[in-house]
């Protein structure tokens, strides 16, 4: 019985064994593109003209309008989705308010953080339609109050929108 498991094992380990011409060509290519995406990295924050401010955001990520129309943006690229925008006077005020707020959606793993100009607050939750991550922030730059956030499916997302937030400057 333990050959039989075995043989399969085997095999895999030597179909996988050594490198070809072909998979040369694939491992160059992976290294041009993991340049190309440190370039775009490297290319410098995005201009979010109607907020007045940089962010720095994933490779391949565009500065679009809020849907609907407002005084912010919504930024999305490969796994983001956020809109940044002036905060308006319905938005919490203080992370209690916020944390509040969010009690409305039954919150997990509630993180907050203060930040030098503001805070935020990450949590998900299960929903109908599965899990969803959420992200709050709050920040005074510039004298203008930003509120920053998103709604997303996937952890991956919710950590690039924080970082995104978070990038936030004149």
């Amino acid at each position: 019985m333990k050959i039989l498991l075995a043989l399969p094992l085997m095999l895999t380990l030597a179909a996988c064994g050594g490198a070809t011409k072909g998979d040369a060509k694939k491992t160059d290519a992976k290294a041009g593109d993991a340049k190309a995406a440190d370039a775009a990295k490297a290319a410098g924050p995005l201009d979010l003209p109607k907020l007045g401010l940089k962010a720095d955001a994933v490779p391949d990520a565009t500065v679009g309008e809020m849907i609907p129309k407002g005084d912010g943006h919504m930024i999305q690229g490969p796994g983001l989705v956020v809109t940044a925008q002036i905060a308006s006077d319905s938005r919490p005020k203080t992370v209690e308010d916020a944390k509040k707020e969010a009690d409305m959606y039954t919150p997990k793993n509630l993180k907050e953080e203060k930040l030098a100009d503001g805070w935020a607050i990450t949590f998900d939750n299960e929903g109908g339609m599965g899990k969803n991550y959420f992200v709050n922030v709050r920040r005074e730059i510039d004298g203008k109050s930003i509120w920053c956030e998103t709604t997303a499916s996937q952890e991956a997302q919710q950590t690039n929108a924080l970082n995104f937030c978070k990038s936030l400057k004149k």
